[in-house]
């Protein structure tokens, strides 16, 4: 798990108090690069697990001293007391800087779950940013749902989220919902937008025109069209480099090991490059254009001359 997709994970938990002398080694190497950029805040803790047996809640009795069930009289320093939380503000302001919009202050929609960070693109191809979380709450959808007409309105909307899309239901509206660890990076101190996330979000609807294309693919190769589909799906330069070479392969199959070479990837397997968590439209491109048999051979599956 990487440190945006945990931070997401601890935000939509409702983690709020972090303990970096309970967590584990991988755990703390996270811990600390997101405390380093500022991710994560300073906080005390209301209640002490005893550091002896780590089982039980401790009374305190003094700032060094507690009393644990089972171990009996117990010695605390301050970094027992010690906890983080994430720091919701600094991830609002990083998405806005990312997407260009550092001069427009998140605005809340549903206080603590929802907010607006602004639009991005011009004229037609303007689209509203939103952020959520802990979404699959009933009460959080319907008071969204409600605010809809008045504050968002009928303009393509992306809403960036730490909740799983499939747990988030509004229906009647247009909207895109792109996981917090899809649709951004973590960067030196902050974040930068996924190339092949945004770039499908935003996509000219004119760049599908069969005439502009190369068979399925853009001129750069950095989408595909599916077949009986009138919008492509933006690829990364890994999963454009593995469909390109089984396009020119004009329906041949290939074996995996040379595939991966052409493709100048390290990879084990071709799939490894469609993560479905992160790139689920990608992911499904690979499903339905590449198939695979047990001795390694893999080919395009739709390939016309067109």
């Amino acid at each position: 798990m990487d440190s945006l997709l945990w931070l997401a994970s601890c935000l939509e938990q409702g983690r709020t108090a972090i303990a970096p002398t309970l967590a584990d080694a991988g755990q703390r190497g996270r811990i600390e690069r997101l405390k380093h950029i500022g991710a994560l805040a300073e906080t005390r803790a209301r209640a002490v697990i005893c550091p002896w047996c780590e089982a039980h809640s401790v009374e305190v009795i003094a700032m060094d001293k507690a009393i644990c069930e089972d171990c009996g009289p117990v010695p605390l320093t301050v970094e027992h007391f010690r906890r983080l939380t994430p720091d919701g503000d600094w991830l609002r302001r990083r998405m806005a800087q990312a997407l260009g919009l550092l001069d427009e202050p998140a605005w809340p929609l549903v206080p603590g779950r929802v907010w607006r960070l602004g639009d991005v693109g011009r004229a037609a191809r303007r689209h509203r940013v939103l952020f959520g979380q802990r979404l699959s709450e009933v009460a959080v959808q319907r008071t969204l749902l409600a605010l809809w007409p008045t504050h968002i309105g009928d303009i393509s909307t992306i809403l960036v989220t730490t909740t799983a899309p499939e747990r988030v239901y509004l229906p009647g509206v247009e909207v895109q919902l792109v996981p917090l660890s899809a649709a951004f990076r973590m960067h030196g101190g902050g974040l930068v937008t996924d190339e092949a996330v945004w770039a499908g979000v935003q996509a000219v609807r004119a760049s599908s025109a069969h005439s502009a294309r190369i068979g399925p693919f853009s001129p750069d190769y950095r989408d595909v069209l599916l077949p009986d589909e009138s919008l492509p799906v933006a690829l990364t330069p890994a999963q454009s480099a593995l469909l390109r070479v089984l396009w020119e392969q004009r329906g041949v199959p290939i074996h995996r090991e040379r595939l991966i070479a052409r493709a100048k990837l390290d990879l084990d397997k071709p799939v490894q490059a469609f993560p479905r968590p992160k790139y689920p439209e990608a992911n499904r491109a690979y499903r339905v254009l590449v198939r695979s048999n047990r001795k390694g051979q893999y080919w395009w599956t739709h390939f016309s001359e067109d």
